[in-house]
């Protein structure tokens, strides 16, 4: 089997109505790992997969739009392990950094907590995950995933970086943030990409499928498209809630 890749939330910094910020689904024949949590994530996820059959979460970085629903999640595992529906405490593997929101996440005796950084390497339902520091207003990481011979890229949250770069190198499915179009780029513009940008990482990184996702609401998807294209040489893909991709 394959690694499916399931968009749950694909918005940023705040979610579109009826939509959800950044939440992916991973999974893989031996389970399913999410990959951030944000607003309206939890509801989307629960249409696909039952609370006892989430493996790990992990979580990027600590801004509100990819971990809101955190809380929420803990609850519902609480309330299915009280009714011996889940019989394993959730665990999430969420960025170390800032020690203070780290040390904040809802933990109790259903929800545990493993630090993450860029030297992290930890085996989830089959898949090796290994991570990366990208350039954001606080710490955040980037996340490969490897299975079966193909590899999986997440960049989190991002501006322009050697690092993230390099960490794409040759990754058949990279998942890219594309915040803006490139001529809203403005000197306050910091930790985000542009969709040119995007497109000219994977063009730079000989990325095999670029999809864009981390969209602000309010912008015509197909001009971030279109600018990606132009940059990157071929089809680059625009993540919807609800997609599906084999990789």
């Amino acid at each position: 089997m394959t690694m499916k890749l399931r968009i749950l939330g694909e918005t940023g910094p705040y979610p579109a109505p009826g939509g959800a910020t950044t939440g992916y689904l991973l999974s893989t024949e031996e389970g399913n790992v999410l990959i951030d949590c944000g607003s309206g994530v939890v509801s989307e996820l629960l249409k696909h997969v039952e609370v006892k059959d989430i493996d790990a979460v992990i979580v990027t970085h600590h801004h509100a739009d990819h971990t809101v629903d955190i809380p929420v999640l803990r609850y519902a595992v609480m309330i299915h392990r009280l009714h011996k529906r889940r019989e394993e405490p959730l665990t999430i593997y969420a960025n170390k950094e800032p020690a203070k929101d780290f040390a904040e996440l809802p933990l109790d005796g259903h929800v545990t907590a493993e630090p993450l950084d860029a030297q992290t390497e930890v085996t989830l339902c089959g898949m090796k995950f290994t991570f990366a520091n990208t350039v954001h207003a606080i710490p955040c990481l980037a996340v490969s995933a490897e299975y079966q011979g193909k590899r999986f890229v997440f960049s989190g949250d991002s501006g322009m970086s050697e690092e993230l770069e390099q960490f794409a190198e040759g990754a058949d499915f990279f998942l890219c943030e594309a915040s803006w179009l490139h001529a809203d780029k403005g000197p306050d513009f910091i930790g985000h990409l542009t969709s040119k940008e995007v497109g000219e990482i994977g063009k730079r990184r000989h990325v095999k499928t670029l999809c864009l996702t981390h969209i602000y609401p309010d912008y015509d998807r197909s001009l971030l498209k279109a600018e990606a294209e132009e940059a990157f040489g071929r089809e680059v893909l625009v993540a919807y809630q609800g997609d599906v991709h084999e990789i």
